[in-house]
Parts: C-alpha cells; structure tokens; sequence
C-alpha cells in the first residue's frame, strides 16, 4: 500500500514546491497590460531584481500571474506591494541560491471598471406608430 501512494505524496510535495503566484482573475473586459519572460543568469552572488507594473489612467489591476519556467522551479516571486484592486504592483524576483539564476513569466491584466457602465453605442428602437397594452 505504501508503494502505491507514495509517487501521490511525491507528487503532492512537488506542487505545493513551486513558487509560482496566481492572484485574481481575468474577464472579458481585462486587458493584458505586462506580459515578459525575465530571466537572470547564474552569478556568484543571489540574483534579485525587482518589477513595477503601473495600470494607466483609470484601470486597475484585476490579475497578477508569475510563473516559475525553470525545470526545478526554485526560484522565489514575492508580491512586495500593490496587486489586485490597485494601481501598480511590484513584484520580487530572487534567484533560489548563489550560482544559479531565475527565469519568470510575468503576465498583469487590468481593466477600466468605470467601462462596464458605458454604452456600447447602440440604438434603441423607436416604437411611435406601435401601440403596446396597459396591464391594469
């Protein structure tokens, strides 16, 4: 029995592993306003870096998605400030150790929620040779 749930545990461990950040969600309306793949080569010293995304005039951030491309997925992302709901966001990248380097997926969508309220420019149909019945 344990040889049968152990590659379910091992798998188990290996998905909590990653670091990868997956906050909010998209709609029809969101916007990709931040999509690259940043990567930082090996060094003799923990490669950091640090991203600031800003939403433009009156969207917000609806969605921050970070993913890890390496084949261990060791390599940290950290949301430092802002994110879902506000303005910008800055998000951390780290290298898991010295000698070794990172590569991130970074993809931010936002969306204007003012724009939901707003007509789409259609026509209303004008009914004046109609007559509709009163329900008394």
């Amino acid at each position: 029995m344990f040889v049968k749930t152990l590659p379910l545990l091992l798998l188990c461990i290996n998905i909590v592993a990653t670091n990868d950040i997956r906050l909010g969600f998209t709609s029809g309306s969101s916007r990709k306003i931040y999509s690259e793949i940043k990567e930082a080569n090996p060094a003799l010293w923990k490669r950091t870096d640090d991203i600031i995304v800003n939403a433009s005039h009156n969207e917000i951030i609806t969605a921050v998605f970070v993913t890890d491309l390496r084949e261990y997925k060791d390599g940290e992302a950290v949301v430092e400030s802002g994110g879902v709901g506000g303005k910008s966001v800055t998000i951390g990248l780290r290298s898991p150790s010295i000698l070794r380097g990172y590569r991130f997926e970074i993809e931010v969508f936002a969306e204007n929620p003012n724009e939901r309220y707003h007509s789409k420019g259609g026509v209303a149909p004008a009914y004046s040779d109609t007559q509709f019945a009163r329900k008394y």
